[in-house]
């Protein structure tokens, strides 16, 4: 009888790879990034004005349904910069999901043809959400100034939330582009589900109008943190570093369970697509 050989990889071996891949193909996943933004700024006559108008029309029609007729509790802040500081990151953070978890479908043909690391595609859709929200920050310290209410503190804290807003987007974004590879109609879920995550997220109502045991859970939605921070560094209040620490943590579990759970389907794409 002949011996067979069976030629396998440690797990380190197989991550080293993987790491290796991405860095290989960087330049692929900034033409990712290119073409996003090519893409959604193609022929429109307005262009990144569009990216300003959209908060700040949510803001206005937040702080009349929710702030002057529903008389939704702001904690003190101003409906106007109450509503902005949340839905600044929120639509951005909506953005990212919403794309990433299309966006396997929508580079069949490519991944069908050409081997390069999949995980490229969603990565390269989140982060192009933040050209949007790097825009969306900039008005909103204009707006914290001509309220009075910047502080270096709001500059000092971007970097921490980013990470955290970056990191979940991508885990769940991954994590529905794998699933909606194979089953087409999930994308027909996704703006529900993110519509649900805008529920389940301080964004219309003050993190303290919940009860004490859902304030204490907040931390399982890592936006959670990140709109509570922003508000606060307006207030000017005590920043919760036990939330943020806790969501930085969840963040990354998010990422790290999604990236596993994409590269457990990685192979199969390109026959399910």
């Amino acid at each position: 009888m002949s011996a067979t050989t069976v030629i396998s990889a440690t797990r380190s071996d197989r991550l080293r790879q993987f790491l290796k891949d991405l860095w290989t193909y960087r330049e692929l996943f900034v033409t990712f990034v290119e073409r996003d933004l090519r893409v959604r700024y193609k022929q429109t006559a307005l262009g990144v004005v569009w990216v300003m108008l959209q908060p700040l029309v949510m803001t206005f029609a937040f702080a009349v349904i929710f702030g002057r007729i529903g008389k939704m509790s702001t904690d003190g802040m101003h409906p106007m910069l109450f509503y902005f500081a949340a839905l600044v990151p929120w639509t951005a953070f909506a953005r990212a999901v919403s794309g990433s978890a299309l966006s396997i479908e929508g580079s069949a043909n490519l991944i069908a043809k050409v081997y390069f690391p999949r995980l490229a595609v969603p990565s390269a859709l989140v982060f192009a959400s933040f050209f949007d929200f790097a825009i969306g920050l900039t008005l909103l310290n204009g707006v914290a100034l001509w309220f009075g209410k910047w502080s270096l503190q709001l500059l000092a804290l971007i970097p921490l939330l980013a990470v955290i807003q970056a990191a979940t987007a991508l885990g769940i974004g991954v994590v529905l582009a794998v699933i909606n590879a194979q089953y087409r109609d999930v994308k027909h879920v996704v703006h529900f589900l993110v519509q649900m995550m805008l529920f389940a997220t301080p964004v219309i109502y003050p993190l303290s109008a919940l009860p004490e045991w859902a304030q204490k859970l907040a931390f399982l939605n890592p936006m959670a943190a990140v709109v509570t921070s922003y508000r606060a560094c307006l207030q000017q209040a005590p920043l919760d570093f036990v939330l943020i620490g806790s969501s930085l943590v969840m963040a990354f579990i998010y990422l790290w369970v999604g990236v596993w759970f994409f590269r457990k389907r990685e192979a199969r794409l390109a026959d399910v697509l």
